[in-house]
């Protein structure tokens, strides 16, 4: 009888390691298909991605028969992110991701979903992928509707088409400002595991909140630049891409409304390392809670 170490045939692998990578794999699969499900599965989602829907037939009916100025053109495209002073879209959607975090704490699945699967991380990497996704195509897919209906109608009225080409990188901005805000709601509620504040903060703070804060920081001596540089008032520098010359009638009034006078491609950096930000806090918070 020999003793010594057993050996396993050429090709297969000791049962007793496992295939961590494999395994890995197989949690993330498992994790976005049921975000998939549980997102596809809702009604209100898709009343959301409607009302978004809707908007977008009303945008691509009003460039039909207007002739908008290339920066008003881009805005209109974008959900008007100036006079509301974030895209109304992302108003709509950004809920996706507070509701992927929050309906675990309030059905008490959390415990479930901890021990189902092996990485909590995954799970909430998969919630913030897919909603995020989610949100974003159904925004540019609106958009785009948009612009065809728009083409349509000016096609059949003989008027010349708008400057599409130009729109490419305006829309291209939009669509990762999309990306973030769902990201962002997810984020926040992982920290404070409650909607409603979340939800407050998204709708307050861009559209006045941080306006007030702009206000008292430009106030403070060495701090005259650092309003720019707010979040959202750099999301909107990077969506605005497209400006009709600084001699124009209404520079001035859109400057206000912008609120930021830095480049687009630094704003949708500053947007997007503020987004990392706190979904890494928030991921942190999710991963280490028990239930």
């Amino acid at each position: 009888m020999t003793t010594g170490p057993v050996t396993m045939p050429t090709g297969q692998e000791n049962p007793t390691e496992p295939d961590r990578a494999g395994m890995h794999r197989s949690c993330a699969v498992r994790s976005l298909r049921y975000e998939w499900k549980r997102l596809s599965s809702l009604r209100s989602p898709r009343i959301l991605a409607g009302i978004v829907v809707l908007i977008g037939i009303g945008n691509g009916i009003d460039i039909g028969f207007n002739a908008y100025s290339p920066g008003a053109l881009a805005d209109v495209l974008q959900f008007a992110p100036l006079a509301s002073q974030a895209p109304m879209s992302a108003y709509i959607l950004f809920s996706l991701g507070a509701t992927a975090v929050s309906a675990e704490y309030a059905h008490q699945a959390a415990r479930t979903t901890f021990l189902v699967l092996s990485s909590r991380r995954t799970a909430y990497l998969a919630k913030i992928a897919v909603t995020s996704a989610a949100a974003a195509a159904t925004a540019l897919g609106s958009t785009l509707l948009s612009a065809v209906i728009a083409t349509g109608i000016r096609t059949a009225r003989d008027e010349p088409l708008p400057g599409w080409p130009g729109m490419a990188a305006p829309l291209a901005a939009f669509t990762v400002v999309m990306l973030c805000w769902p990201a962002l709601a997810a984020g926040l509620t992982a920290l404070i595991r409650h909607r409603l504040p979340v939800v407050m903060f998204l709708l307050l703070w861009p559209m006045a909140l941080e306006r007030v804060a702009g206000i008292l920081l430009s106030r403070v001596p060495g701090l005259s630049a650092v309003p720019d540089h707010l979040p959202f008032a750099a999301a909107r520098a990077a969506m605005h891409f497209v400006r009709d010359g600084e001699d124009a009638e209404d520079a001035g009034f859109t400057q206000a409304l912008l609120g930021s006078a830095i480049h687009p491609a630094l704003g949708l950096v500053i947007f997007c390392a503020f987004t990392a930000a706190v979904v890494v806090a928030g991921g942190m918070a999710y991963s280490r809670r028990d239930v």
